[in-house]
C-alpha cells in the first residue's frame, strides 16, 4: 500500500519531466573548408608549390584541432551540468522519501 502511495505520488512529475524534454541543439559543422589536395610529387619539386602545400596543410590541421578543443570543452562543460542536475535531482528525492517516510511512520502511530 505504502509503494502504491509513493508511485502515485511520483508520477505525474516524471511525466511531466519526460513531455518537456528538449529537442537536441544543432551541433555547429566544422568550417576548416576540404582537406588540400596533394598537388603532386612534380610540383612539390617547386619550393614555393611545396611551401605554399605546406601552409595549407598545417592551417586545416590547425583548424581541425581547435574545433576538436572547442567541441571537447563544450562537452566536458555539459558533462559537469549533467552531473551537477543529478546530484541535485538525487539529493531533493532523497529529501522527499525521507520525508513520505516520515509521514506514513506518523500516519501507522495514530
Amino acid at each position: 500500500m505504502k509503494r502504491l502511495v509513493l508511485a502515485l505520488a511520483l508520477a505525474p512529475g516524471a511525466i511531466a519531466a519526460l513531455a518537456q524534454a528538449p529537442d537536441a541543439p544543432a551541433i555547429p559543422a566544422a568550417k576548416c573548408g576540404g582537406a588540400p589536395a596533394y598537388p603532386g610529387i612534380k610540383t612539390l619539386g617547386d619550393d614555393r608549390a611545396r611551401e605554399a602545400f605546406q601552409g595549407e596543410i598545417k592551417n586545416y590541421q590547425d583548424c581541425v584541432k581547435a574545433y576538436v578543443a572547442e567541441r571537447k570543452a563544450f562537452i566536458d562543460a555539459s558533462n559537469a551540468a549533467i552531473r551537477a542536475i543529478v546530484d541535485e535531482h538525487n539529493a531533493a528525492m532523497g529529501r522527499i522519501r525521507a520525508e513520505q517516510e516520515a509521514a506514513m511512520k506518523a500516519l501507522e502511530k495514530k
